[in-house]
């Protein structure tokens, strides 16, 4: 009966490993900023899962990981009083399919210049922006991996999303600018 147990609780673990480890890892590594300490933050976030009730978490699992997650990615960043947030690698790698290459150069070139701006966010728009949209969690699910409450959570987001939106707008008519000006030159 245990050794049964036993092994159902090692395929649970073993199952949520290979659905979430790439995202925690990307997750651990936007906060962190090296990888071999994401990578023992995703293994202390499985080590806890190991620890746990599955009945318990069953239900939320995504929203539980990446919460101890977060929560030991922050704490190996006081450790070292550092917070930095980057995840530019993750959108700069994703390819559309039957674009040109200057559709492809154009949208490089877009995502360069939206991450920039998404670092410029302060840090909490940072990290909400970053769950939502890389992540993919609900409002409530990033209420509870934040502990904001969720019209927190949509107010945050909705400040992010209006100061990228005004961002993303001026760098294009500054293009604009440029563009004209250039051309009335020649």
């Amino acid at each position: 009966m245990f050794l049964s147990k036993a092994k159902k609780k090692s395929a649970w673990v073993q199952s949520a490993l290979e659905r979430f480890e790439r995202p925690l890892l990307q997750y651990a590594l936007s906060i962190l900023q090296d990888l071999d300490r994401a990578r023992d933050t995703v293994q202390e976030t499985f080590m806890r899962l190991h620890t746990q009730d599955q009945a318990a978490i069953e239900g939320h699992l995504s929203q539980w990981l990446f919460t101890v997650c977060r929560n030991c990615a922050l704490k190996s960043l006081k450790k070292e009083d550092r917070y930095i947030y980057v995840e530019h690698e993750e959108f700069e790698h994703r390819k559309v399919e039957n674009v040109s290459p200057l559709q492809e150069m154009s949208r490089r070139e877009t995502v360069e210049r939206l991450m920039e701006h998404v670092k410029a966010l302060p840090k909490n728009q940072q990290e909400v922006v970053r769950l939502r949209f890389h992540g993919s969690h609900s409002y409530q699910e990033i209420s509870q991996i934040t502990g904001l409450s969720v019209g927190n959570v949509g107010f945050i987001l909705n400040a992010a999303m209006r100061n990228l939106r005004g961002k993303m707008e001026r760098d294009d008519k500054d293009e604009k600018i440029i563009y004209l000006a250039k051309r009335a030159a020649s």
